[in-house]
């Protein structure tokens, strides 16, 4: 894994800045190629091809060249295909391949690639910029245009480098971001910056970008015996698994001691004898489940490590979330970044299990969504549409009862969701300002899809590489250390949408299908425990330390993006609420995520991170 940065003009001065931006991405090595038209720079992590990998890579009469940030896993099978074509190589790298396999293929070299990835090539003889992101959008990559400008990044804080970029907030962005949590769009937080989107190539020739996708998920449900399904989806674990042990440094596995991790754990033993496992708990602040991950490791043999995460961490959050590059109102990411750093001490490269919920209906919003949607198919209209909100309007904004109602009034299945995931509702969204339920998730549920698949389809294309993937790659390449996650393999998320739906949430059991293609490789006791969840204590630290530190947040801020009073008086109800454990996460959610937006508006918009990081955080 690796830093990639460029621009479309010479300038070494700032290709040197952007450089030194993503230098934790790939501390072992740095190379740039720079021409009268472009610039490009390459921080490397030596993972594959240590001796003769460095980068920027090029073809035999250097008119390619190439910086990159991924793994290309069946690189060896396309190398020899390449060869017969009568290309030459000059390294032993997956990057080289990437080379030959555009020569051959034009921009259609990405639907030969298996594998992770964000890349550029300047293709001088086209005098063409060619840039790539992997199917998923596991590899992260930020681009800045404005006149006659281009500049693209690993990371948005490279591209903050070039003193031509505007620090200012995205309003649009920002509503989405009240809406979700993270952005889910092609926006960034930061006006005129923008994420080239998942399964997308963007083209720049004569100062003009064009943008195009070349993949997509979609739905072609097969009929074929339960046990079709169980062995096909086997067969893809297995071979993605062994696919992500392609390494030539020391590898280990999150383990969480949920179903996921455990898939991972037990694959990996078929194929090696010595896993190191790394898991995360929470002390006495919170429930963990540590005692499930040493159960897998005592069943697989593994050599285990624990590493806790509490109050004593919260100092780090400033630090963290100049990681994060944007806002993300996801209480994971700390642990997720003290464990790599924790790891980075062992290994260089993580396997993950991330993944079955988002392809095979593992959380409760799908359950409650189809519950929902089907109740509110029986109920006479005027209820749902008449009745229902006056009803809710009896009941406090954020309680649970409301927003129930609120989905059994709905008029669509997308407004349906939005009242499940939303992080504010419509009328929370009103007295915190001027924003309004985002309407763009009507752009992520494909018209001819059964319903679970709409609402898996939405969370792939937007959760994953907005919130999940982001807190993946930046929280790990913090440190140095590159995460691989085997079950998000694009082959298995094609293969999942063509299972029929009732095998995926059957009845209230979600997972159904991967359960079962996992039993007999995977504990029972694993296998048919609930569903526990990654449960940060973010309730307990906002009662605690960061009562204190939220509260001066709001005092010193200098925006009036939203009112600032509401959010006061809500941290006011928060401390003293009695209610049920999820009113509490649900609050607790939304006042981790205005802390992050503070926290990040000082240290990017502000640009104050030396005074952000000298702050109090505990």
């Amino acid at each position: 894994m690796c830093g990639i940065v460029g621009f479309n003009w010479q300038d070494e001065k700032l290709l040197s800045k952007m450089m030194a931006a993503v230098k934790h991405r790939g501390p072992d090595e740095s190379g740039c190629y720079l021409d009268e038209r472009v610039s490009l720079g390459h921080q490397r992590l030596k993972v594959i091809d240590l001796l003769t990998g460095r980068q920027p890579i090029h073809n035999e009469d250097g008119s390619i060249q190439i910086v990159f940030n991924g793994e290309i896993y069946n690189y060896l099978e396309l190398k020899a295909s390449l060869l017969q074509k009568g290309h030459r190589f000059y390294t032993n790298s997956d990057t080289e391949v990437i080379v030959h396999a555009y020569e051959e293929y034009d921009t259609g070299c990405v639907n030969h690639l298996e594998g992770i990835f964000a890349f550029a090539i300047w293709d001088l003889n086209q005098k063409r910029l060619f840039l790539a992101r992997d199917r998923l959008g596991i590899k992260p990559l930020y681009y800045y245009i404005k006149g006659n400008r281009f500049v693209f990044a690993s990371e948005m804080k490279a591209i903050l480098e070039y003193e031509g970029v505007s620090r200012n907030v995205n309003l649009t962005a920002l509503n989405e971001f009240f809406t979700y949590r993270y952005v889910p769009s092609e926006r960034t937080l930061m006006e005129n910056i923008y994420k080239l989107m998942p399964g997308h190539i963007l083209l720049l020739k004569d100062g003009k970008i064009q943008t195009s996708k070349y993949w997509d998920l979609v739905e072609d449900i097969t009929d074929e015996p339960e046990e079709y399904y169980v062995e096909k989806l086997r067969e893809l674990l297995r071979k993605s698994v062994k696919q992500r042990l392609m390494t030539e440094v020391p590898l280990g596995v999150y383990l969480s001691g949920g179903l996921d991790s455990t898939c991972v754990v037990a694959l990996m033993s078929e194929l090696t004898d010595h896993i190191k496992t790394f898991s995360v708990g929470f002390g006495a602040e919170g429930e963990d489940e540590l005692e499930y991950a040493r159960f897998v490791s005592r069943y697989f043999g593994t050599e285990h490590h624990e590493f806790n995460v509490g109050e004593k961490d919260l100092n780090l959050l400033p630090e963290m979330v100049w990681h994060m590059d944007e806002p993300i109102g996801d209480a994971a990411t700390l642990p997720t970044y003290v464990l790599s750093r924790f790891a980075k001490k062992e290994v260089t490269v993580v396997l993950a299990g991330e993944g079955g919920d988002e392809l095979f209906a593992g959380y409760d919003n799908y359950k409650i969504m189809m519950v929902g949607h089907n109740l509110s198919k029986l109920l006479p209209s005027f209820l749902n549409h008449r009745l229902f909100p006056v009803i809710g309007s009896y009941f406090p904004e954020s309680s649970n009862v409301r927003r129930a109602l609120n989905l059994l009034a709905a008029r669509s299945e997308a407004e349906q969701y939005l009242s499940v995931l939303s992080l504010f509702n419509e009328d929370e969204l009103r007295k915190l300002g001027d924003f309004k339920l985002d309407s763009n998730l009507n752009n992520y549920f494909p018209d001819d899809a059964k319903l679970l698949n709409k609402l898996l389809y939405f969370g792939i294309k937007t959760w994953l590489p907005n919130d999940f993937f982001i807190k993946a790659d930046k929280m790990t390449m913090a440190h140095a250390v590159e995460e691989r996650v085997p079950i998000l393999d694009h082959n298995i998320a094609e293969f999942a949408f063509t299972i029929p739906t009732r095998l995926k949430l059957k009845g209230l059991t979600g997972k159904y299908i991967f359960r079962k293609a996992m039993a007999g490789l995977v504990p029972d006791q694993i296998i048919n425990r609930r569903k526990y969840g990654f449960n940060v204590p973010a309730d307990y630290w906002l009662r605690h330390s960061l009562r204190d530190t939220l509260a001066q947040l709001l005092h010193e801020s200098k925006h009036n993006y939203y009112n600032q009073e509401y959010i006061s008086n809500l941290l006011d109800r928060f401390q003293k609420s009695r209610g049920s454990y999820n009113m509490n996460f649900l609050n607790a959610q939304k006042l981790w995520s205005i802390l992050i937006f503070e926290i990040w508006h000082r240290l990017f918009i502000e640009n104050q991170k030396a005074s952000i990081m000298r702050s109090e955080f505990r």
